[in-house]
């Protein structure tokens, strides 16, 4: 028998793997949790993107464009983007997966030519998820400017 054998026993190798359970234990909710803060940030500059091709296509062309939820007030189940004189389907957003939120103050917004909604008033959505305590609030202003900020708690 060698003085000096190389290899493992099963008693490291047993111990090896019980530590590794233990840290990927711990390490996979707080991935998770990355993982949905990741989809809201991806979920608002989705509706962030819309809403600036909405503006300067209405610029543009010359003609009204318009943004319509295709869920109501639910805007979880995606929106298109519309010409509203030809009613030409110039984008399409699919529904938020998993447990998010998106609900809005309105169904649809409407640029004019020069590029300013035609609400009158304030435009904001929430989105939320069940499994993280912050979300977004978009907003848009009359002028047709757009704000993200964080929204904590998402009611």
């Amino acid at each position: 028998m060698p003085r000096f054998a190389r290899g493992l026993t099963l008693i490291e190798l047993m111990i090896t793997i019980i530590i590794a359970s233990i840290l990927l234990s711990i390490g996979i909710p707080s991935f998770n949790h990355l993982i949905q803060r990741n989809r809201l940030t991806t979920y608002a500059n989705e509706m962030v993107t819309t809403v600036n091709l909405a503006r300067s296509e209405a610029i543009k062309r010359g003609t009204p464009i318009i943004i319509s939820s295709t869920g109501g007030t639910n805007w979880s189940q995606g929106w298109d983007l519309n010409i509203v004189s030809t009613d030409e389907l110039l984008r399409t957003a699919p529904a938020l997966d998993g447990d998010s939120t998106f609900t809005g103050s309105v169904t649809s917004v409407t640029f004019n030519s020069r590029g300013f909604t035609t609400l009158g008033a304030l435009a904001s959505w929430n989105l939320c998820n069940a499994d993280v305590e912050t979300g977004r609030r978009i907003t848009i202003a009359i002028t047709g400017r757009i704000s993200v900020t964080e929204l904590s708690p998402c009611p």
